[in-house]
């Protein structure tokens, strides 16, 4: 196995994509979290968020502090988790995320890290 990068997954809804199915969607969690586990060398680290409701938006401009409270209508989307993986390049942490059930019910943006990738 070559070099490792560290890449943050942005989960997010996708009010086009499918609904969570359980039948669907938690066999290939498991198959996700059992792979992770594997001798792939890989260790995701993560976690969900809560919904809208829970979130706060605090902007500091110029000195004024301004607090509103979730939800907000400006977002068709949300944000399901965040998550930390180790992969090879960008390609194989494609490889890696393509069955994760996100990529069916919503969509994910893969970012590497400053220091792993020429173009910041």
């Amino acid at each position: 196995m070559g070099a490792q990068q560290r890449f943050l997954v942005i989960h997010m809804t996708d009010p086009a994509a499918a609904e969570w199915d359980p039948a669907i969607d938690e066999p290939a969690m498991d198959a996700w979290l059992a792979h992770r586990e594997g001798p792939q060398g890989w260790q995701p680290n993560g976690e969900t968020v809560a919904g809208p409701a829970a979130a706060r938006r605090i902007t500091a401009h110029d000195g004024d502090v301004v607090v509103t409270d979730g939800p907000f209508p400006e977002f068709a989307e949300w944000f399901l988790g965040v998550e930390w993986i180790e992969a090879e390049s960008m390609e194989h942490a494609t490889r890696l995320l393509e069955n994760h059930p996100t990529a069916r019910i919503g969509r994910m943006y893969v970012v590497p890290t400053r220091g792993t990738h020429e173009e910041d």
